[in-house]
C-alpha cells in the first residue's frame, strides 16, 4: 500500500559573525621646553680722573695733594731760610726789612680757563652672560592594537517526512 507523503527541508544558511575591536592609541606628553638664567652684566664706571679734570676731587685724591703740598711748603720754607740768611751774610747784606719786602713782590702765575674737561669717564664691563637649557618634551604612547573576533555558525539541514493517508480519519502527522 502506498501512501502519499510530504517532503519537507527546513535548512539554516551558516553564517560567519565578526566583532570588530578598533586600535587604540594613547599618547601622555610631560612638557619640559627650555630653562633661561641670566646674569646681568656688571657696568663699572669710573669718574676719579673725569672730576679732576674739572677739580672735584675724591678724598684719595685730596689727602696725597695735601700731603705734597706740605712737603713742598716745608721744603720751600727751608730754601727760603737759607736764602735769606745768605742774602744777609757778607758785606753787602740785605736788611729783614728789604728781605721781607722783596718777598711781597709776587709774579702773576699764568691761569688758564677751562671748559671742557681733559678727561672722560671710563666705562666696562665685566660678567654677563645667559644661561640657556633645553630639554625636550617626553612622549608616552601606549598603542592597543585592534582586532576582529569571528564566530562561525555552521549551516544545518533538516529533513521531515509527513505520511497523508486516504483514510479520512486518520490525522495528519
Amino acid at each position: 500500500m502506498s501512501y502519499p507523503v510530504s517532503l519537507r527541508i527546513d535548512m539554516t544558511r551558516a553564517r560567519c559573525l565578526y566583532q570588530i575591536v578598533p586600535a587604540e592609541m594613547r599618547i601622555k606628553t610631560e612638557k619640559h621646553g627650555f630653562t633661561m638664567e641670566n646674569h646681568p652684566i656688571k657696568i663699572q664706571l669710573d669718574n676719579e680722573g673725569f672730576f679732576g679734570s674739572l677739580g672735584i676731587k675724591s678724598l684719595k685724591q685730596q689727602s696725597a695733594e695735601t700731603a705734597q703740598k706740605a712737603k713742598q711748603a716745608v721744603s720751600d720754607f727751608m730754601g727760603r731760610k737759607a736764602e735769606e740768611k745768605n742774602a744777609m751774610l757778607g758785606p753787602d747784606g740785605l736788611t729783614i726789612a728789604q728781605i721781607k719786602a722783596a718777598r711781597f713782590v709776587q709774579r702773576p702765575e699764568a691761569m688758564t680757563l677751562t671748559f671742557i674737561p681733559d678727561q672722560r669717564p671710563e666705562i666696562s664691563w665685566r660678567d654677563g652672560y645667559l644661561d640657556i637649557e633645553y630639554r625636550k618634551d617626553d612622549l608616552d604612547i601606549s598603542w592597543i592594537p585592534g582586532d576582529v573576533y569571528f564566530t562561525y555558525c555552521p549551516y544545518s539541514v533538516k529533513f521531515s517526512v509527513d505520511r497523508w493517508s486516504d483514510d479520512p480519519g486518520l490525522a495528519k502527522k
